[in-house]
């Protein structure tokens, strides 16, 4: 290799000769500084495990959401115990932590953010436009037999609002649902704004990163949240409006739930080495309820018990081997609890009616699984590999 380079420099003379040796070092610099990037990048995610019980736990969180609805919704007093036992707001504050684990590796393995956003828009969008465009057509035509509020002012209110993920401005149709104990239509739907709004300050959350500790800035973000939360729930005890709480559930309130799954993940490895230490400190905080001491500590808590259980506890199995269904449960269960509700499905038997509901749930969040949001994932997206894994396999 060095007779040919000293043959090709005594040949083009030594200003070429330098020309080449400064290009060749050049490029020899830029491949190994991606080489490092992409060994550093392989490294951050080399130690979550494949098999995870990811799948299995946002199924698990969607039906509590569903079950914590319930009794609310359809006023079944049969039902009314459920709430007791399902709490629609925890479950809610983990998928929020499932969501900042998944979305920072998410962003994390992105080669563009063009490319992040584009995944994003495939998998949230899809499903969440159908039940909108649903509610919109299908709704008033059960539940008032007219078309008469077709394409009236408050009907294109309610589908524009909820297609941009203003659900707030419109969430009921009127004469819809009148006689049910609550006339909203999909209340669930105010999470994916939140979502949405995560996804795009996720990539400004990066930025911040650049030459600077990422610790440092994530616990910054993370008191930001504490603070705004803690005043605006301060404002609601004190001056009893609804409109602090509504403000307290938007991103800024809840970012603290996305910080503490992506702090995990960016911190894994190191995580993984202790996480049976953290899982019994934050189980006994959560168990002892230490949050009403220290709320500050509660979405941390909450992150360390749901990403144990999803990526450091023994793998319960491919939950999502016939799809990802736990999105279109949480996104379709309220609707079809209020057309069970409208229908008075629930008065003569409510225990055979919930089976039929639960029956209903499943079928119509496969469907959407498989008709609607599956067509749109890429190849290499993790619900289409998992659901593709040989079913034989451990």
């Amino acid at each position: 290799m060095s007779i040919i380079f000293l043959t090709v420099t005594k040949s083009l003379g030594k200003k070429a000769s330098f020309e080449l040796a400064s290009s060749l070092h050049a490029s020899l610099s830029y491949l190994k500084n991606n080489v490092l990037q992409m060994l550093h990048r392989i490294n951050s995610v080399a130690d979550i495990p494949y098999k995870n019980n990811f799948d299995l736990l946002r199924l698990v969180l969607a039906f509590s959401v569903c079950l914590a609805h319930l009794g609310e919704i359809s006023g079944v007093s049969a039902f009314i115990p459920l709430s007791h036992y399902f709490y629609s707001g925890v479950a809610v504050d983990c998928f929020f932590v499932v969501s900042g684990f998944l979305i920072f590796r998410s962003h994390e393995r992105s080669s563009s953010l063009f490319s992040y956003l584009n995944k994003r828009l495939r998998r949230i969008y899809p499903a969440y436009v159908t039940v909108v465009l649903l509610a919109a057509i299908v709704m008033p035509l059960l539940a008032t037999a007219e078309t008469s509020l077709f394409f009236s002012p408050e009907w294109f209110r309610y589908l524009f609002a909820n297609l941009f993920f203003l659900n707030f401005l419109q969430p009921d149709l009127p004469g819809v649902f009148t006689a049910n104990p609550l006339q909203v239509i999909n209340a669930p739907l105010w999470t994916i704004k939140v979502e949405v709004m995560f996804y795009l300050s996720l990539p400004l959350i990066f930025l911040l990163f650049r030459n600077r500790k990422k610790w440092l800035v994530l616990g910054l973000l993370y008191a930001a949240s504490i603070a705004y939360s803690s005043l605006l729930l301060h404002l609601h005890h004190t001056s009893g409006l609804e409109s602090y709480l509504r403000l307290e559930k938007q991103l800024p309130g809840q970012l603290a739930f996305f910080l503490g799954g992506g702090g995990i993940y960016l911190y894994f490895s190191f995580f993984k080495r202790h996480w049976w230490k953290f899982f019994l400190i934050s189980l006994l905080f959560l168990i002892l309820k230490g949050y009403s001491f220290f709320p500050a500590l509660y979405p941390l808590a909450l992150a360390i018990g749901v990403i144990s259980f999803a990526v450091c506890l023994p793998y319960a199995g491919n939950w999502g081997k016939y799809g990802d269904i736990s999105y279109g449960v949480y996104i379709f269960h309220f609707p079809l609890i209020q057309l069970f509700t409208y229908f008075g499905i629930f008065q003569p038997h409510p225990w055979l009616a919930f089976t039929l509901l639960i029956l209903s749930i499943l079928l119509t969040a496969a469907c959407s699984y498989h008709l609607i949001e599956r067509p749109f994932l890429q190849k290499s997206s993790h619900y289409r590999q998992a659901a593709e894994q040989d079913p034989s396999c451990p």
